[in-house]
């Protein structure tokens, strides 16, 4: 028997039926948040094919949750599509928090190339006022240096414009011209502090698309204190 309960969560009479008035439960649901407590618990396999509506996200994630806090498990959710990752990050998790018995931290992993490099950003906005470029690059450079004082984690997802391609190349965090350490903006750098909050976390939700967790693999702890 699994020492999971995903039933005390999502079942008659657990936390989120004590939060909604009127939640219904779900057999579906309850049987595959079942089998997966009990996959993530015996280290097997499992595929499960369940049709709209049946609720899956919770099914997976409570377990998954579950695992995370009370077998002190790290789980790794990956998504097909950047719309369910946003879904999840977004809608779900937050829920979840005020309906799980034990506080959790889940981050969204994006690629190292989704991040400004605040050195590089510096360096572009440099050459591009000693030099004489376009006017929409000078001023998307510049509202990159305004949009670092305001964005959460530095991704180009959070910003409030969509900058040229040859702006974002000039700017975005990259591991060959990446000085670690001896960087001066080092403690201020996005990627680091999403590297130390991926190693804090204990449910990662990736997408392949946009991410890769080997990107996050050789940054030691070091590195990102």
């Amino acid at each position: 028997m699994t020492r999971l309960d995903p039933l005390s969560v999502l079942g008659r009479g657990g936390r989120i039926s004590a939060l909604l008035t009127g939640y219904e439960t779900r057999d579906e649901q309850l049987r595959m948040a079942k089998a997966v407590a009990g996959a993530i618990e015996s280290r097997t396999h499992l595929m499960v094919e369940a049709g709209t509506g049946v609720g899956k996200s919770f099914a997976y994630l409570v377990p998954a949750i579950l695992a995370a806090t009370e077998l002190g498990k790290r789980v790794v959710v990956s998504t097909r599509t950047i719309n369910l990752q946003n879904q999840l990050i977004d809608k779900d998790i937050p829920f979840l928090r005020t309906a799980m018995p034990q506080e959790f931290q889940a981050v969204l992993v994006k690629g190292r190339t989704n991040f400004i490099s605040l050195r590089r950003l510096d360096s572009a906005l440099a050459r591009a006022k000693s030099s004489s470029p376009g006017a929409t690059e000078l001023q998307q450079l510049s509202a990159l240096a305004h949009c670092v004082g305001t964005t959460k984690d530095g991704s180009r997802a959070d910003l409030n414009f969509q900058p040229l391609e040859s702006v974002w190349e000039a700017v975005q965090s990259d591991s060959g011209n990446c000085l670690k350490q001896s960087c001066p903006r080092h403690r201020e750098c996005f990627f680091f502090k999403t590297a130390r909050r991926t190693w804090s976390a204990s449910l990662l939700i990736v997408n392949p698309q946009r991410a890769n967790l080997s990107e996050f693999k050789n940054v030691t702890l070091s590195e990102h204190i």
